[in-house]
């Protein structure tokens, strides 16, 4: 990233020590930059709209959800390679982005995240006068 403005923290457990101890995956992610901000694709299969946290403390920004299990609660599951787990990312982001102006969405079991530039950051043209 160029400008440095979101720095990946590598960290897939929640940091509070409140949390109950689960399994937590790091959901893959791309992040890349346009003229307006840095935009975060989170691929959380399993997950739904309603189980997904985004919280913007500060500097760190953190995504949780918890999975669903795909089998009944009745079932004796006899072979497993579906990870069921929850999903847990932080990012630390730096100076220059609005946290007032910080945009998700959902779909198709992608998180989008989009976070804005301060106007100070934005390209702009200079008139020569």
């Amino acid at each position: 990233m160029k400008n440095k403005e979101v720095a990946l923290r590598q960290d897939s457990a929640p940091a509070t020590g409140t949390e109950t101890v689960e399994h937590y995956s790091a959901p893959a992610a791309d992040i890349y930059e346009t003229p307006d901000g840095y935009v975060l694709m989170l691929d959380m299969p399993g997950a739904s709209k309603e189980s997904i946290s985004v919280k913007l403390d500060k500097n760190e920004l953190a995504v949780k959800s918890l999975v669903t299990p795909l089998h009944p609660d009745n079932a004796t599951v006899v072979f497993k390679e579906l990870d069921t787990a929850g999903y847990y990312r932080e990012f630390t982001i730096g100076e220059g982005i609005d946290r007032d102006s910080v945009d998700a969405h959902f779909d198709n079991g992608v998180l989008t995240i989009t976070l804005f530039k301060s106007e100070e950051l934005k390209p702009r043209s200079i008139t020569i006068h």
